[in-house]
């Protein structure tokens, strides 16, 4: 949280576009790092990187071009004033307000593999202040700086020539607003950010306490206007329930059980998944391949070739305990797979590198072949695979892609060969997320290394403001949301797909590898995560294409550097010159 190091005292409430300055990090000495080190640095690197992963758009399969805009049907059912001017439906001919031809099938934003299907430029009356934080000209999107006097202490471990700062955080943002702003359709109005510095403190609330530091944020961001928050992972589980009870709507990363985003409906989403699909994921992979095939990526050559074992290890949240306990039914009864392990570990300081020992020693105790870290937080797996280097227990991992700078933490000979669900990392030219940073950054600027999650939810939320229509409300929005059109095949992010119960845009996973020798595109040293099976995309709802059952995962391939990507059905874009 935070990018970079922590802010010096500041006003409350930063202007809309500029940004804070904040001091050069301090050395850090040499030895074993503390949990708060470790933890902190982890937060902070995966805020950094992950940082902006989140803001999710939930999106149906029901294609604009074959209805009106979400709007047009509610205007049906008389929820629309009738002086309000709709929007033509989507794939109409005619100019978009960014100057691309429109015409069926043609998307809003033509080099992006996200963007919802074209509209004509809108003119007329789109109802004026339709919302908390919606004026006839405007749309409030809040930024919470997260603050910790935990974190403080650790801001400085690592370079901000790799992670970022909350300048550069900000910059980036506002750069794809201004790009955004000229290319979507948003009826007569212009998404405005507005960063604060949040008082609430981010590692309590993520163990489940301060709730009232979260409130006051929550608060904060309702007094400033905020029709949405893109926080991301400078918000908590804590801070986006406060959200949604102050009406303002939640773009974060984190999953959970989906009656939890139910009850907080229609004012949180996630980029993140929700529990039914990292079970559903879970299952298919130990189901229909690891249970199926003898243990091949173990440390371990006395393990290798054996049936595998499995056990779990998880965090102690309620959160995640609703989702390992389906994760462990739905083994057992779709697959007759029981655990042998399962452990839930606090997320305690003073205890955490106990927990790991004493976790690493019964998995080995138990034979366990497989360890399931897959439900994971971004701490946990750093402890567990060096409490299991300690122990002299190699066993095969499987694990959630955090990115490369959260991955290459932990214990190098552990997580070689790692499996994980995620999709391999793109080189930043290569993006979508790149040109449009291009487009919007005024001279000077930095894109922050983290790009790629700061472009996700902002992408989404202008995609399901366009879908929404001229009248825009929490309600409009989630249908908006919901009835945006599939990917493109072929995006950094993987395929998205929405029903009407959507909560997060996610339609598919990948499966990849880690690899101590691949260079990662994200900073250039050895380390990344590389695709396997081709770089197949696997459906979570149950229809074709799934995993195939009895096969082993084809994980091989190059060492050294990562692949080039294939592009699908829309153009890498070139580099573009910056306009004038």
């Amino acid at each position: 949280p935070g990018y970079g190091q922590q802010p010096a005292p500041a006003p409350q409430v930063s202007p809309p576009v500029a940004a804070s300055q904040f001091p050069m990090p301090r050395s850090v000495n040499a030895g074993r790092r503390s949990f708060a080190d470790v933890v902190t640095a982890i937060v902070r690197r995966y805020a950094v990187t992950v940082v902006l992963l989140a803001v999710a758009i939930v999106l149906t399969n029901v294609m604009p071009s074959v209805s009106k805009t979400v709007t047009s049907s509610i205007r049906r059912t008389g929820g629309i004033p009738s002086d309000v001017t709709l929007a033509a439906t989507p794939g109409t001919p005619g100019i978009t307000v960014g100057g691309v031809r429109c015409g069926p099938g043609v998307r809003q934003v033509p080099w992006s593999h996200y963007a919802p299907v074209c509209v004509p430029k809108w003119s007329g009356n789109n109802g004026g202040a339709t919302a908390p934080g919606v004026t006839r000209s405007t749309i409030t999107l809040t930024y919470r700086e997260a603050s910790s006097s935990e974190l403080s202490t650790i801001y400085s471990i690592v370079p901000p020539s790799v992670i970022g700062t909350n300048t550069e955080a900000i910059q980036t943002m506002q750069a794809y607003i201004n790009t955004f702003n000229k290319t979507f359709e948003l009826y007569g109005r212009k998404v405005v950010l507005k960063p604060f510095v949040g008082k609430g403190d981010f590692v309590t609330e993520l163990n489940g306490k301060n709730q009232t530091g979260a409130m006051e944020d929550a608060l904060t961001a309702k007094g400033l206007g905020a029709f949405a928050d893109s926080s991301v992972i400078d918000a908590t589980p804590l801070y986006d329930e406060a959200l949604a009870q102050q009406g303002v709507i939640g773009l974060t990363i984190y999953g959970g059980p989906n009656s939890e985003f139910q009850q907080e409906s229609p004012y949180l989403y996630t980029t993140g998944t929700v529990c039914s699909k990292t079970v559903a994921q879970t299952e298919q992979l130990v189901g229909r391949v690891l249970n199926t095939t003898p243990t091949s990526f173990a440390g371990s050559p006395s393990l290798n070739g054996k049936k595998r074992v499995f056990g779990l290890v998880g965090t102690a949240t309620a959160q995640s305990e609703k989702c390992d306990a389906q994760l462990v039914q739905g083994l057992k009864q779709k697959f007759g797979i029981t655990l042998r392990s399962e452990f839930h570990m606090d997320l305690n300081g003073s205890t955490l590198d106990s927990q790991a020992t004493t976790v690493a020693g019964e998995m080995k105790a138990d034979g366990v072949t497989t360890v399931l870290c897959s439900t994971c937080d971004f701490f946990t797996p750093i402890f567990v695979t060096l409490a299991a280097d300690t122990a002299n227990y190699h066993p095969e991992w499987i694990e959630t892609d955090f990115l490369t700078a959260l991955t290459s933490l932990q214990a190098p000979d552990q997580i070689a060969n790692a499996e994980g669900f995620g999709n391999q990392a793109l080189p930043a030219v290569e993006t979508e997320a790149y040109r449009a940073f291009e487009l919007g950054a005024a001279p000077g600027e930095k894109l922050i290394p983290s790009f790629s999650y700061v472009y996700e939810p902002l992408l989404m939320f202008f995609d399901a403001v366009q879908s929404a229509g001229p009248y825009l409300t929490a309600k409009t929005f989630q249908e908006g949301f919901r009835s945006l059109p599939a990917s493109v095949p072929g995006g950094m992010y993987g395929n998205w797909s929405f029903n009407s119960t959507s909560f997060d845009p996610n339609g598919s996973y990948g499966v990849v590898h880690w690899s101590n020798s691949a260079l990662s595109p994200i900073d250039g040293k050895p380390g990344a995560w590389l695709q396997c099976n081709g770089g197949r995309q696997y459906n979570y709802d149950g229809s074709s294409p799934q995993l195939p059952e009895g096969v082993p995962l084809n994980c091989s391939g190059s060492t050294d550097a990562v692949p080039a990507a294939t592009s699908g059905t829309v153009p890498v874009p070139a580099r573009p010159t910056r306009p004038s």
